[in-house]
């Protein structure tokens, strides 16, 4: 057995001690690293050498200023031919930053830097975790100790070389996926973009403005629309969704489930006609009367009066839905399903519509809302601090009505008036809120 102490070639020679079974003809070499002090200032890096030199089968044992180095790395280049080395256990920094290091030594040596290497990390697992020198030291010892037993155990790697597919695929065909696949079909890759609607766009058409310049979400969302149907390096699989992926980096292979959409989307125009003109319909056969609807009396008298007001306009579906909203506070389920039997459109197209627009809400509502605003300049003068106190006056939670049906509480993102920082609407009024205490008072003249 060789030790020696920051390289040199002194120390004492001895007879290595055979380990069990198949491993008796291992001759293993083993190097601590100084790290300057980041490993000496807390562990006696020459302690820990001289203990591993008296483990089975380890006939080299050293510790060096700097094992990185060049002349670190021919410590073990040299060793391994001259004591003939069959494993290499170096103990310095974490293998994230020099395991590469080590293993292109043992490399040069002729050993396969797999199965003939191991990292042991003994600065950020030891001496930068530790103030107590001891501790230090005997951590260093058992995890050079493990590291050594590992070794042996390790097996022959060998790196292959794989041709890498470069096509990119994205999952899901929102704003942020339609930007992720432009800007890769930009930088010359294909993109196959998968979405599970029927068209993209995702959730941000379904906003009204957006933040910070209050652009129309469709002015931002639709050109990107058009960017990717047109550009050459995007395939366009929508109405579809992953089921399955495997293989590696550079090699996966996605399985797609892609579902029926009844029309030839090559020379479709997005016309809508189809709809209009298939004969095959849903609606379900009652036989020869349909059952009685249960409503209340009072809702559908709102209901039928204000479909007799805008049955005759085009497109009356959208307005009925926002004067029965507006006269209600909500979409009741019963209301929906006798405007789907008034007007002859499926229920699921009306629940479809009432989902779609923020301006719906199909649970009951308050007679008064109020609307507490965290946008930039609310936020930042204490919007979030007068939301919690009013949901503790309130006694609900953001997005819940009172008990007796008099209040909504709701976070806005804006209210267009950042110049009165922090606001809070009530219906359509809009008012500066220092004190909630005095806020209260206002509310309160609300019936």
């Amino acid at each position: 057995m060789q030790v020696g102490s920051r390289g040199s070639s002194g120390g004492q020679a001895a007879q290595p001690r055979a380990l069990q079974g198949n491993q008796t003809t291992e001759r293993i070499g083993f190097y601590i690293c100084h790290c300057g002090i980041n490993i000496a200032g807390r562990v006696r890096c020459e302690e820990v050498a001289r203990y591993i030199g008296t483990l089975p089968n380890v006939v080299v044992s050293r510790d060096y200023l700097f094992m990185c180095s060049d002349a670190g790395q021919d410590l073990i280049v040299n060793d391994v031919p001259e004591h003939g080395l069959t494993r290499v256990v170096v103990a310095s920094c974490s293998p994230r930053m020099h395991e590469n290091t080590f293993r292109g030594a043992v490399a040069r040596a002729g050993l396969n830097p797999y199965r003939c290497f191991h990292h042991v990390c003994v600065r950020e697992h030891v001496s930068w975790v530790h103030t107590d020198k001891d501790l230090a030291t005997e951590k260093a010892k058992m995890l050079s100790r493990a590291g050594v037993l590992r070794v042996t155990e390790q097996r022959d790697l060998h790196p292959k070389s794989f041709p890498v597919n470069p096509n990119t695929l994205v999952v899901g065909g929102g704003i942020a996926g339609m930007q992720a696949a432009l800007d890769v079909a930009a930088a010359g890759y294909h993109v196959y973009l998968v979405e599970k609607q029927p068209t993209i766009g995702g959730h941000m058409l379904q906003y009204d403005k957006t933040f910070p310049t209050l652009d129309c979400a469709a002015c931002i969302g639709t050109p990107k629309m058009v960017s990717v149907g047109q550009n050459k390096n995007i395939t366009l699989i929508t109405n579809s969704e992953v089921e399955e992926v495997s293989g590696f980096v550079g090699n996966f292979e996605v399985k797609v489930k892609k579902y029926a959409r009844y029309v030839n989307a090559e020379r479709c125009t997005g016309c809508g006609d189809c709809q209009t003109r298939c004969p095959v319909g849903y609606q379900p056969d009652f036989g020869r009367e349909a059952p009685r609807l249960e409503i209340e009396e009072e809702r559908e008298a709102c209901a039928a009066r204000v479909i007799e007001r805008n049955e005759a306009e085009p497109g009356a579906l959208l307005p009925i839905l926002i004067d029965i909203n507006m006269e209600l506070g909500w979409l009741p389920p019963d209301v929906l399903r006798y405007v789907s039997r008034r007007v002859d459109v499926p229920l699921a197209e009306i629940i479809r519509v009432a989902t779609f627009y923020n301006f719906f809400s199909l649970v009951p509502r308050g007679r008064h809302t109020v609307k507490v605003c965290l946008g930039t300049g609310c936020f930042v003068n204490g919007g979030k601090t007068i939301l919690s106190q009013l949901e503790r006056k309130l006694a609900v939670q953001s997005g819940e009505t009172t008990k007796d049906m008099r209040y909504s509480l709701e976070v806005v993102r804006c209210l267009g008036c950042c110049a009165l920082a922090p606001v809070v609407g009530v219906n359509d009024d809009v008012y500066h809120v220092d004190d909630v205490d005095s806020f209260m008072g206002i509310l309160d003249g609300y019936e």
